[in-house]
């Protein structure tokens, strides 16, 4: 049984726990030019129903399909994040994973990280005040007794996510 990487459980944790909501001052490449983002570009918040449908759209086009989509224990973040398994019969392929990047960068998000470690893909897009990460591959999961092959998917709006965070407890 392979053991996900440390790193991959965090960026997992982190997402689905809602913990740290990202670093502001990291920003991704524009495409093609080598130079970072403006933060000045106006850009339109997006609700948790477009990102669920960008992220649809993104699995499609990758030919990931049968994603299980689940919702948060906590009321009150649910409406901050979306988070989905799909599994499949072999690890996800590059190319598919590519095909759906190549979808969410037509729908408006930016890839902020890409990388494959022990077998294990990581990709990481952001659109507006929205994070989206893929975690694809095969192995042990944190409380799951058996290996897992496919595609974790965890997004969370950090801005509402803050808000929650920053909201009196009843």
């Amino acid at each position: 049984m392979r053991v996900l990487p440390e790193g991959v459980v965090a960026v997992m944790a982190a997402a689905m726990l809602l913990s740290g909501c990202a670093d502001e001052a990291a920003e991704p490449e524009s495409p093609g030019t080598g130079t970072k983002a403006s933060r000045d570009e106006p850009r339109a918040a997006i609700s948790l129903a477009e990102a669920r449908a960008d992220i649809r759209a993104g699995l499609a086009a990758g030919g990931f399909e049968g994603a299980r989509f689940s919702e948060m224990d906590n009321r009150e973040f649910s409406a901050c994040a979306v988070t989905a398994v799909v599994s499949t019969a072999a690890e996800p392929d590059p190319r598919d994973t590519e095909r759906m990047a190549d979808e969410l960068k037509q729908r408006g998000w930016l890839r902020t990280k890409s990388s494959t470690n022990d077998g294990i893909q990581v990709l990481s897009l952001r659109k507006t005040s929205w994070t989206l990460d893929f975690i694809g591959g095969t192995g042990a999961l944190p409380e799951q007794a058996q290996d897992f092959t496919g595609l974790s998917v965890n997004a969370v709006d950090r801005d509402c996510a803050n808000r929650v965070a920053a909201s009196p407890s009843p």
